[in-house]
């Protein structure tokens, strides 16, 4: 019998086999996860269709694999689903999708997503967040496939750590204090180091003063759509400072309500609503070029996606129609959608259908940074950190010192497709609305 990749979604063809959970020689259940295969669009965990003894591996951790390739193959088979099972796509977890306003007219349906995440837990069952599937490897140990590659990286044999997760599952921080000798760092015999910061420490040999690490995964599907962005749209970056005070005050409010209704309210929410009020003035910035067709395609809805940063890398799922959703209904969108880009739980629906990109970089510091275009986009906004500062104001006909929450926004253009005239327009528009964010509802009526 042979276990062959199955679709992945609308549109995906191939993908990066990232991971074997198996080896020859491995006996397989069946519906047991063997593999964790990246797309260009999410991370899945490919489920055996087949029981059996695997006798052959024929793709190596790294490679790209296409739909329909034989990956696996078994002696003394049995169990094996029917045709129609065997080619359905790597089962998920049925997480509750945010809460969505009807989508507007003028969009385009989107097709049906395959189910792409882990395999469900009790947890997710019942409606509550659920961490990235538990994969049990060689003994016991139980880790999250990102704690697993920490440990090949460091060199560390997992079996040695000591989990002080949830039943006693081993974490990232369980691992990096064994490499450090800290506390809870042995279990029963000693650390085995086929590398690692400890053990070049301790050899000091010239050879072992460089940690190689594999260039695969999502770091590299990350470097091709940055190559891609950068090497197609002509990016310009215009920068403004904005006067974020009234924000800052009605955010405050906002957060309370949203604390008794179980949603963390953040800026984002209004930053959001304040780019689609500019964009239905400045719509181009919210269009993508399509060079083989001739054609430049301008949205009529508004799907921003979010850049959230995770441990293996950046990722940017989208937030669907947000001209039609409320303050609370978006940051809970935003809340759930960043939880699952952490977890692993994202699916191609999630990165799909995106019209514009918000990028918050506020949180980490900095003064401004210059975006690059979530390609084939043609815009991205970058939002950065608000400070308190003293400011000249006129007040009452009278230049005066007052101290006001200042932020700068940075926004990157294809300048191939928007003027740059029209790109600080824009920004002069989504400013005002950051300013006086009473305008947003006026906006609405």
């Amino acid at each position: 019998m042979e276990l062959k990749l199955p679709e992945l979604g609308e549109g995906v063809h191939e993908g990066e086999l990232i991971k074997w959970n198996v080896k020859v020689g491995d006996t397989v259940k069946e519906d047991q996860v063997v593999a964790e295969i990246m797309t260009d669009k999410a991370t899945v965990e490919l489920p055996s269709h087949i029981a059996g003894k695997v006798t052959e591996v024929l793709v190596k951790e790294g490679e790209t694999v296409h739909v329909n390739q034989v990956l696996l193959r078994f002696e003394g088979a049995g169990g094996a689903k029917t045709a129609s099972a065997a080619n359905a796509a790597p089962t998920g977890t049925k997480t509750e999708a945010p809460k969505s306003a009807p989508t507007p007219a003028k969009a385009p349906a989107a097709p049906a997503p395959a189910a792409m995440s882990a395999k469900p837990s009790s947890s997710a069952a019942s409606g509550t967040s659920a961490p990235t599937t538990m994969l049990s490897i060689g003994g016991n140990v139980t880790a999250a496939p990102a704690a697993r590659q920490f440990a090949r990286e460091s060199g560390v044999d997992i079996a040695q750590v000591r989990g002080t997760g949830p039943d006693g599952r081993v974490m990232k921080e369980d691992i990096e204090k064994f490499v450090s000798g800290g506390a809870g760092a042995t279990k029963a015999g000693a650390p085995t180091f086929t590398s690692g910061y400890a053990a070049r420490a301790a050899t000091k040999a010239p050879a072992e003063l460089e940690t190689r690490i594999p260039f695969r995964g999502l770091r590299k599907k990350i470097s091709e759509k940055m190559h891609l962005s950068k090497s197609t749209a002509a990016h310009f970056t215009y920068v403004e400072e904005c006067d974020a005070t009234n924000l800052v005050e009605l955010r405050a409010k906002a957060k309370e309500i949203g604390a008794a209704h179980g949603v963390k309210v953040t800026y984002l929410p209004f930053i959001m609503k304040a780019m689609v009020a500019a964009l239905k003035k400045y719509p181009i910035l919210n269009s993508e070029l399509r060079e083989d067709e001739g054609v430049i395609i301008q949205k009529n809805y508004y799907n921003i996606a979010l850049s959230v940063q995770t441990d293996d890398g950046l990722m940017a799922p989208v937030v669907k129609d947000v001209g039609n959703k409320t303050i609370l209904e978006l940051a809970a969108d935003i809340e759930d959608l960043a939880n699952r880009a952490r977890t692993k739980k994202l699916t191609n629906e999630d990165n799909h259908g995106g019209t514009i990109t918000l990028t918050n970089a506020g949180t980490i510091g900095g003064l401004f940074a210059t975006p690059v275009i979530n390609y084939p986009e043609v815009a991205i906004l970058g939002f950065n950190k608000i400070d308190r500062k003293p400011v000249v104001k006129k007040i009452n006909g009278k230049e005066e010192i007052v101290i006001r929450d200042w932020t700068l926004f940075s926004l990157s253009l294809d300048h191939r497709i928007v003027d740059g005239a029209i790109g600080a327009e824009f920004t002069k528009l989504f400013i005002s609305y950051i300013e006086n964010p009473a305008l947003l509802i006026m906006d609405s009526l």
